[in-house]
């Protein structure tokens, strides 16, 4: 028999974040069950595009690998088996937000929740999500023929006031990782940004940066210290985060190519990039 589904239980609509604590986030679930003899093949799929901002910054969300959220393109919300971040896949272990049952190889209900939005929010702070979403049933034994989409969206903003402050926070981990440096400009200020990238494992505590000493040097080869105390924010879901740690740069100074990064007593260089 071919491969079919009776049930395809997606959100509807948009599903607006609210503040809970010190997060602005949005919880959805989406159920399916496959039908037709063996539902093995059958499988889930899940796709996003939008954007994390405040204040007018724009944040940068890795999705996998060097794959990061984009405004308007839609692509896979985590990592393929290997890394096992992806909803849907049968080759990945079971997981409560993400299982087949009554068996994960050959089950034909499947069950997904995701939690996407900011962690660590501060007080006086404007926090915006716009995020698009495409979830699919697919059959992995015909190349992965669509026998079901759905669509829906994360929509919503808050300026947070009287956030209580974290009781701990931790600075860079054995977990965590820096995976880049780039150049931004502020959409509400036209200030220039320089934004230092790290993923870390969600539910940690709040990222502590005050242990990340930071050497600028432009193209002359020039040095300066960091320009000032950054902002630190962190966005992701259920399963990764992504911090990015905020610096303003002066008004008119010399754009830096390079990054010198002190951590834990070890020296990190890296390419400044433009975003």
């Amino acid at each position: 028999m071919t491969l079919t589904y009776s049930s395809f239980v997606p959100p509807a609509g948009n599903v607006a974040p609210t503040v809970s604590g010190t997060r602005f986030n949005a919880s959805f679930g989406t159920t399916a069950t496959f039908s037709g003899g063996d539902c093995a093949p059958g499988e889930y799929r899940q796709y996003v595009k939008g954007t994390f901002k405040v204040n007018g910054t724009t944040l940068r969300h890795v999705l996998c690998g060097a794959v990061i959220l984009l405004p308007a393109v839609l692509q896979e919300d985590g990592c393929p088996p290997g890394i096992c971040t992806a909803y849907g896949y049968r080759a990945c272990s079971q997981n409560p937000i993400n299982q087949y049952s009554p068996v994960r190889a050959t089950g034909c209900q499947y069950s997904m929740n995701d939690m996407p939005g900011f962690s660590g929010i501060q007080s006086g702070k404007t926090y915006n999500i716009e995020l698009s979403f495409e979830g699919k049933l697919i059959d992995t034994s015909r190349g992965g023929a669509v026998l079901a989409t759905g669509a829906w969206t994360v929509s919503g903003s808050t300026t947070a006031l009287e956030i209580p402050l974290p009781a701990s926070s931790a600075g860079l981990t054995a977990t965590d990782k820096i995976i880049g440096v780039h150049r931004a400009h502020n959409e509400e200020s036209g200030a220039a940004e320089l934004h230092i990238v790290i993923t870390r494992p969600a539910g940690q505590p709040r990222f502590d940066a005050s242990g990340i000493k930071l050497i600028l040097i432009d193209a002359a080869g020039r040095r300066a210290p960091q320009p000032q105390p950054p902002e630190v924010y962190e966005v992701g879901s259920q399963r990764r985060s992504t911090v990015s740690i905020v610096y303003t740069l002066a008004p008119g100074a010399t754009a830096p190519v390079t990054a010198e990064l002190m951590v834990n007593s070890g020296l990190v260089t890296m390419k400044v990039d433009d975003r």
